[in-house]
């Protein structure tokens, strides 16, 4: 719970809100870890307001009279393409998302349209991905119809996760 205090006049009002989720299933594992915003390459993971993103630019000013040196930083969201920008000191520690790219074997879509997916490594269907929308469902949507066997490469991080690639797969035959 937040809990906020504020003075009004001769006595003090404490405010709890609770406006978070906790998710459970995760085992207790951590979705980012902390690293030193220096060693931060270009290419490279950042969250910046809470969203995971991929480092697109990295500018750093040298260390001023007063102060230290401080990287700037231009990143895209990995799930929806948004541009953002971080400024922190170099010697400051930011969270570095925890991203995971599997592939999995198509199996079909859904008449909800969510894809039926087969992890060739655990033996599990994977059935609450959803289809994705544009090009890229599209050439999906085209390869289970020709009844072709096709991987799709899905991104995790912070919970979400996104469908990102698809190949038609002719090893399988």
């Amino acid at each position: 719970a937040v809990v906020s205090t504020q003075s009004t006049g001769s006595h003090k009002v404490t405010i709890m809100s609770d406006d978070f989720e906790v998710e459970t299933a995760d085992a207790g594992a951590s979705k980012f870890y902390p690293m030193q915003a220096s060693t931060i390459k270009k290419g490279g993971y950042l969250l910046i307001k809470n969203r995971p993103c991929k480092v697109d630019n990295i500018s750093t000013s040298k260390p001023g009279k007063h102060g230290s040196a401080k990287c700037s930083f231009v990143a895209i969201d990995i799930f929806t393409g948004k541009k953002s920008e971080a400024i922190s000191p170099g010697h400051a520690n930011v969270d570095v998302p925890i991203v995971t790219r599997k592939e999995y074997l198509t199996s079909g879509i859904d008449s909800a349209g969510f894809l039926n997916l087969y992890d060739e490594d655990t033996g599990d269907m994977i059935e609450d991905i959803r289809l994705p929308e544009g090009d890229l469902g599209d050439k999906i949507k085209a390869l289970v119809d020709a009844d072709a066997t096709c991987m799709v490469s899905v991104l995790r991080s912070m919970g979400e996760e996104k469908v990102i690639d698809v190949k038609e797969d002719n090893n399988k035959n």
